[in-house]
Order: C-alpha cells, then sequence, then structure tokens
C-alpha cells in the first residue's frame, strides 16, 4: 500500500471497523429474510442493478458481477480470484504493485467471462488487512447549559475528532495521503443515557464513541484507476471485511449478540469483538496463512513454490510419512506462534471484564480444519476453564442467501460482501 502497509503489520492499533454510511447507527443495519427467499427467476437487468464487487486481500484478489433484483435474493453471474504474488519479504511498493496486477487479471477476466456491455450501477470495494488503519474515538461534551443537538453539532464533532487523528496518525501516513473510507458512531449518550436518535433533543452532556476508517489515498487511488479501465465507475464505496462479516452473521445467526470474528488472510489475522450487537473492536496481528509456508521454505531452504506446494500436500495428507512428520514439526511451531498472539489480543479484548465463548472465522478452505485445530485451544484467564465454540462461516452458510449463475465459483467471502452490498443499496433507494 505505502509504507504504512508494512507498518500496520508491526504497529498495535487496538482498530475498530464500520461502515461508510456516516452518523448511521449500526442497529440501523438490520435487514429481513424475506427479502432472501427465493422467488421467480427473474431475466436479466428487468428491474435490477448489476454490481461489481471487489475482494482486496493479502493474499488474493477477489470480484464478482451481481445482480440485485427488488423482490429476488442476489444472483452472482460470475466470480473471479487471483492469487497476489507471494511475497518473500514484505515491501510496500511491490506488495501494491502486486495486488494492482492481481486486480487487473480479474477484473479483465471477469469482463471476458460476462461479455456483456453493460455498465454496473454500483460499486464495491472491500479491503483486508493491511490495506485500512480503524481507529476507535470517545468523545465527550459539557456545557453549563442546555443544547441542542443537531446534526451539524454531531458532524463538526466527529470532523473535529478525525481532523485530530490524522495528526496522531502523521508519522505513519502523511495527511496528504489519507482517505477516510468510514466513519461511523457507535453510540451516544445525552445526560447518560444511550439513545438511538439524539437530534432535536436537549442535553447539557454528550458522549458517543465513534469508528474511523482510514487507507491510503495511493491505495484507493490505485484501484479506482484499476476499476475505471475496465468499467468506468462514477465512483466506489469502500469499506472494511470484518464490517461486511460482522452484518451477515448478526442476519444469519440473529440469536448470537456476543461473539468473536476472526478473519484469517495471508498475511495477518483481524480479531473482532462483538458485544450486545454491536462491534466495538478490531485487533491485528501480523499472523496468517503465509508465515506457514514462509516457515517452511526457511527450514528446508527452499523457493516459497515448493514450501507451498509442501504446505498443500501436507493439508490434504498427501505427503510420505518421514516428509509429513518434519512438515507437522513446523506448522506445530508456527502454529502455536499464532496462538500466542491470538490470546495476547484475547486478553486485550476482555480488559472491559466480558468475553464471548463463541468464535466465528472465515480463512481459505484449505487452512480450515488447521485454524479450527488451532482456534479451539486458546486460553483465557477470564474464562477458566470454558473453552471456545468455534464455527466456520463457510459457503454452505452464506450462500443460502444469494443464487449464482451456472457453474459460478462460490466465494464465501464475495458473498458476504454482497450481502453487505445489498443492505447497503437498500438503505440508499
Amino acid at each position: 500500500m505505502l509504507k504504512a502497509t508494512c507498518d500496520v503489520f508491526h504497529s498495535k492499533f487496538n482498530i475498530q471497523y464500520s461502515t461508510q454510511m456516516a452518523f448511521s447507527l449500526l442497529n440501523n443495519f438490520k435487514f429481513t429474510y424475506k427479502s432472501l427467499r427465493p422467488r421467480r427467476e427473474p431475466s436479466w437487468f428487468e428491474n435490477e442493478s448489476l454490481t461489481l464487487i471487489v475482494d482486496i486481500g493479502s493474499a488474493s484478489v477477489g470480484a464478482s458481477l451481481v445482480i440485485f433484483g427488488k423482490g429476488q435474493p442476489p444472483k452472482i453471474i460470475a466470480s473471479i480470484r487471483e492469487n497476489i504474488s507471494f511475497q518473500e519479504v514484505i515491501s510496500s511498493t511491490q506488495f501494491l504493485h502486486a495486488m494492482n496486477q492481481a486486480l487487473e487479471k480479474v477484473l479483465k477476466a471477469l469482463q471476458g467471462k460476462t461479455k456483456t456491455t453493460v455498465v454496473p450501477k454500483h460499486f464495491f470495494c472491500t479491503l483486508s488487512s493491511p490495506w485500512f488503519i480503524l481507529k476507535t474515538r470517545k468523545l465527550s461534551i459539557s456545557k453549563n447549559e442546555e443544547f441542542e443537538v443537531t446534526e451539524r453539532t454531531i458532524e463538526k464533532f466527529v470532523d473535529d475528532e478525525i481532523t485530530k487523528l490524522t495528526e496522531e496518525l502523521k508519522d505513519i501516513l502523511p495527511p496528504q495521503d489519507i482517505r477516510i473510507i468510514e466513519k461511523k458512531i457507535i453510540h451516544i449518550k445525552l445526560n447518560g443515557y444511550e439513545i438511538k436518535n439524539p437530534y432535536k433533543q436537549k442535553t447539557s452532556q454528550l458522549q458517543m464513541a465513534i469508528i474511523v476508517g482510514i487507507s491510503s489515498m495511493k491505495v484507493v487511488q490505485s484501484i479506482e484507476r484499476k476499476i475505471n479501465n475496465f468499467f468506468h465507475a462514477k465512483s466506489v464505496h469502500f469499506g472494511a471485511f470484518p464490517v461486511a462479516a460482522f452484518s451477515a452473521i448478526r442476519d444469519i445467526f440473529p440469536t448470537e449478540k456476543n461473539f468473536l470474528f476472526l478473519d484469517i488472510t495471508g498475511e495477518a489475522t483481524d480479531v473482532s469483538l462483538i458485544d450486545d450487537d454491536l462491534l466495538t473492536m478490531t485487533v491485528s496481528f501480523p499472523r496468517g496463512k503465509n508465515f506457514f509456508i514462509r516457515e517452511i521454505s526457511t527450514r528446508f531452504r527452499t523457493v516459497h513454490e515448493e514450501a507451498t506446494t509442501l504446505f498443500s500436500m501436507f493439508l490434504r495428507n498427501e505427503l510420505e510419512a518421514s516428509k509429513h512428520n518434519e512438515i507437522l514439526g513446523i506448522v506445530e511451531h508456527t502454529g502455536n506462534g499464532w496462538l500466542t498472539r491470538f490470546e495476547k489480543v484475547i486478553k486485550t479484548l476482555s480488559e472491559n471484564g466480558t468475553l464471548p465463548l463463541k468464535i466465528f472465522f472465515t480463512a481459505d478452505t484449505d487452512i480450515t480444519p488447521l485454524f479450527l485445530n488451532i482456534i479451539s485451544k486458546a486460553k483465557s484467564e477470564l474464562l477458566m476453564d470454558a473453552v471456545f465454540d468455534v464455527q466456520y462461516l463457510d459457503q454452505h452458510i452464506v450462500s443460502m442467501f444469494v443464487t449464482f449463475e451456472t457453474e459460478v465459483m462460490r466465494d464465501p467471502f464475495i458473498v458476504v460482501e454482497t450481502l453487505f452490498a445489498e443492505k447497503l443499496i437498500d438503505q440508499h433507494s
């Protein structure tokens, strides 16, 4: 992404995620299952909106074309995913270049696959770590006399705080290179009482918590240029994957009000805390799938292509016994390193005295059994002898709420982002 891309890996940010629906309360993002029930199959573009969904990860880039029709579940008509070339050493310039190469391949393949001249109406791009920084800010106004809360009051309050945050981050991301991609109110309290609609009410004390998401202008503009080269987008809505996943999880599992969500990518892991049906904090640490490959490459003194093959064969249980045991030792050692980082994050997230037992996670399909086993071993002093209830958010769960054109790849990350895009489009329509 830039220098900040790598710096984010090694920073200890307590980062929180949001949607770009500025100044909306998170509870307003509910949607009903009625809108997702299968009905009559529509013809293409009959009262429908063609939408481009782009997923930017740390190990791959995905994209799909989706049709949103009134009274119909979303229909994914094409989906492509391309790996980002493996980075032996994370260099911000090379990493950004590799990501854009993968994005160009995906968009070109997607355009060729559909052979449609119809221009998408909406464009969504969801970023995973390390392409953003997100922070939570707690704000307070106290006056001797009561004042009326207006939208302008709130907006100025938030904008002033974003200015302060921008100054604080100047050593990581120069102010001229900052792009605000998310800003959202988590909650507002008037005179100590939480309230969902504070406008036109009088108070002498106002407290609120907001989430601000920041990316690099260079990263965002490079993505926009690539999309425009193929689809001529008027504007692109940028957001963070944990927000989309949180939205999907609470709509698919409406009884789950408290849980952790893990997004395990190639280069990093994001851990989000959902408390009382609100996304309250996300912490990232620089460990993901590619760290297993690097360890194998180092131990065997081989190139990453060979290490990737060995890791894949190990996961499929295709190695002969002695080689399998060698790789097993490396994987267990690396897995314990990941687990140690995760338990430190758990400790940070439990500082308020609560920690949910339920964990949802997303990861590449091939490493799911490995991480299901690792996560299940996690311990917390707060939980004592209790064990986590871990569930993988797979394609079979999320794909229940969309339909697919024949032979279209089932990409669970794209499906999650499709459901969130549908929600945002509905709120604007």
